[in-house]
């Protein structure tokens, strides 16, 4: 990504916009910095330099650009409060704009950027005066190094599992073949123990999502991805810091309108969160219009799906994941099979030997 050099010219975009970020944040401006917005002139190097970035959206960034960096300013020197004022300033400042951060690709990296920005200065310089509750791990990360390919599938589940089908009528379209037999085979025998908890822990959960999902249109089967991402642990934690039930990316929680700071973390609230998860899986479904194509996008993220589909010209799933040459990667291939197994169990675990 080719960057931006420091310009003269820049002051006088900040001068321009200065009197419009006053009016929207007029007593944290004056009060959450010293500096004018002409010494960030050279610090702008995080914001692309394309000249195809419309001129409007490109003044966004560098707006959301300098609040950030007077938010670092103010949380290197102490004055954390302000420098939270600054960073969501920041933030809102591109949620609010009138440009959707998941359909506008230059957006979108850039928000993803300032996120891990603002994450980084949290982490090196706030201290926390709560304690919060241990997280706990995530079971997506053990399941990411499952290799289905050599797991051999039982003929009498795949006979059960067809007479199952055809006697339970799903939300979503369920597929049953060999990957789907074999992520059952997995919660059956090595991944049983995960399976009943996750399965066991659903119940607290159960009624509020299933209320969730009906009030914001999502199929109520769609409830066991979190089987898949969480086992339904409020305070699951993965490597890639995702949190809580439906592991969300401090980006993608904020953008669907959890609170995420140093002090309170909604992504570990699950009614909120739920509420954050369905209407992310709409926006999903509105972008691919296919159930598994969504799950597969939760996972490997939206973009990277998008790609494949303009490069592919395919929008099945099950196709793509055939590809092995700059296709999927594993864990994703693997994603939405062990969810296809974990709405087939769950929904009557009884017929496979689960409590």
């Amino acid at each position: 990504m080719t960057r931006i050099k420091p310009l003269p010219a820049l002051v006088c975009i900040c001068v321009l916009f200065a009197p419009a970020i006053l009016f929207c944040f007029p007593q944290r401006v004056i009060l959450g910095t010293t500096s004018s917005f002409a010494d960030h002139k050279s610090s702008m190097s995080n914001v692309p330099d394309d000249p195809d970035i419309p001129p409007k959206l490109l003044d966004a960034m560098r707006v959301s650009e300098m609040r950030y960096l007077e938010g670092s300013n103010l949380i290197k020197a102490g004055e954390s409060a302000m420098a939270r004022a600054a960073f969501n300033d920041a933030v809102d400042l591109l949620l609010k704009s009138e440009w959707d951060i998941t359909t506008t690709p230059v957006l979108s990296r850039y928000f993803q950027d300032l996120i891990l920005r603002i994450q980084r200065d949290e982490s090196n310089y706030l201290r926390p005066d709560f304690t919060e509750d241990k997280p706990e791990s995530a079971v997506v990360d053990e399941l990411d190094k499952v290799d289905l390919i050599p797991i051999r599938v039982d003929e009498s589940l795949k006979d059960a599992v067809e007479a199952d089908i055809l006697n339970t009528r799903y939300d979503i379209p369920v597929i049953v073949n060999e990957s789907v037999l074999k992520s059952m085979n997995y919660w059956l025998s090595t991944g049983r123990k995960y399976f009943v908890d996750g399965l066991s822990r659903s119940g607290r959960y159960q009624g509020m999502i299933e209320r969730i999902f009906r009030e914001e249109s999502v199929p109520r089967d769609l409830m066991y991805l979190a089987q898949v991402e969480s086992l339904f642990k409020p305070n699951a934690l993965s490597r890639a810091q995702a949190r809580g039930i439906w592991q969300f990316t401090r980006g993608t929680a904020i953008r669907y309108g959890l609170k995420v700071d140093r002090y309170v973390d909604e992504r570990s609230d699950p009614e909120k969160s739920t509420r954050a998860a369905a209407r992310y899986l709409n926006d999903l479904y509105a972008m691919f219009n296919d159930w598994h194509m969504v799950l597969a996008a939760y996972n490997w993220g939206e973009g990277a799906v998008q790609r494949l589909v303009e490069r592919t010209g395919q929008n099945d799933f099950w196709n793509l994941a055939q590809m092995n040459r700059r296709g999927m990667p594993a864990e994703t291939k693997n994603h939405v099979p062990l969810i296809m197994a974990s709405i087939i169990l769950a929904r009557n675990p009884e017929k496979y030997g689960l409590p």
